[in-house]
């Protein structure tokens, strides 16, 4: 048994093949493939991803069982209609693939497809559930300019505002005012506004990285990046009790999990987990997942599809491979 599990993000494209002992056979990461990206550079990046793979594990599609994508963006089923397109002109056997939401991914990723609501929480953010009877809920997700509330895309335009209203002496004194500027190199925090609505192409992901920032300097004690942080994984905490709502599991023992970037900071984490105990008083939460790691969803996925029961023992050797393995970044 061989089997690819692939994470496509706004980033990059990490794409791990597994054997029947879950040793991993090749790990390479390429740019990034989400949906909403140049059909040229979606393709482009998946096809570098799958195919340096295959030639790194020396296998090709006849020795794989099923490839699982991780595939974020995906919110419509337009959007799936696009993804499909996309395998289907590289030219791949659709018959092998399984493609879902990031979200769904994730979910199992943090819950092994037990009850529950996983939420992630990296350039954008979305909280996705299930319960036992498998049905399933959704909350938050919206993009980065409608909501998104939690994720770094949305720390990142708090901090802008907060920067620009401190500026201005509308707002309250904040450390990341000269923060925001040499971030951006700019002179003078005004400058900023030419960096940002000037971008081209325009990448969210790029003002997204502000968050980093936010979290430095709320971990020194700047009030008002405090705030943003807190309010950061109090919105996380509120989207996952959304979906337990609407799939009546408040008073379940349920798992709850976070998945991303975000939940790297202390701040978001430890506000986070107070928020699930009291809204979700029976909730067991799980560890954050981070990084590679969220390769484990779609791995898990497989797993599923390929009729293997998921144990503590199997993630935990699933884990230990991607831990250990060393991902080699593709041309």
């Amino acid at each position: 048994m061989k089997f690819m599990a692939i994470d496509t993000g706004k980033t990059k494209t990490v794409a791990m093949m597994f054997n029947s002992d879950l040793d991993i056979l090749c790990s390479v990461s390429s740019g990034p493939a989400d949906i909403t990206l140049d059909e040229d550079v979606i393709k482009m990046n998946i096809k570098k991803a799958i195919d340096s793979c295959f030639r790194i594990s020396g296998t090709d599609f006849k020795d794989v069982d099923l490839i699982v994508f991780s595939w974020a963006g995906l919110d419509t089923k337009r959007d799936f209609d696009i993804a499909w397109s996309h395998i289907r002109e590289l030219g791949y056997p659709t018959e092998k693939i399984v493609v879902e939401h990031d979200a769904v991914t994730a979910f199992y990723a943090v819950t092994w497809g037990r009850p529950g609501v996983a939420v992630i929480a990296g350039t954008g953010a979305i909280a996705f559930g299930m319960n036992k009877y498998g049905h399933k809920a959704r909350s938050s997700g919206w993009g980065w300019i409608i909501g998104d509330e939690g994720s770094a895309s949305w720390i990142a335009l708090q901090a802008l505002n907060a920067a620009s209203r401190a500026y201005d002496g509308r707002g309250c004194y904040t450390s990341l005012v000269d923060r925001i500027k040499t971030f951006y190199g700019a002179d003078d925090l005004l400058d900023i506004v030419t960096y940002v609505y000037r971008m081209k192409p325009f990448d969210i992901s790029r003002i997204a990285a502000i968050a980093m920032l936010v979290d430095a300097e709320a971990e020194k004690g700047d009030a008002v990046a405090r705030e943003i942080m807190e309010r950061a994984g109090l919105e996380l905490a509120l989207s996952a009790h959304n979906v337990a709502q609407k799939l009546n599991m408040v008073d379940d023992n349920i798992v709850v999990g976070g998945i991303g970037s975000v939940f790297r900071s202390k701040i978001v984490s430890r506000v986070f987990k107070d928020s699930i105990g009291r809204l979700l008083r029976n909730a067991t939460l799980s560890e954050p997942i981070i990084g590679y790691k969220a390769v484990l969803g779609p791995a898990i996925i497989a797993l599923h599809r390929l009729g293997i029961e998921i144990s503590q023992t199997t993630v935990e050797r699933i884990m230990k491979s991607i831990e250990s393995s060393e991902t080699v970044p593709v041309d």
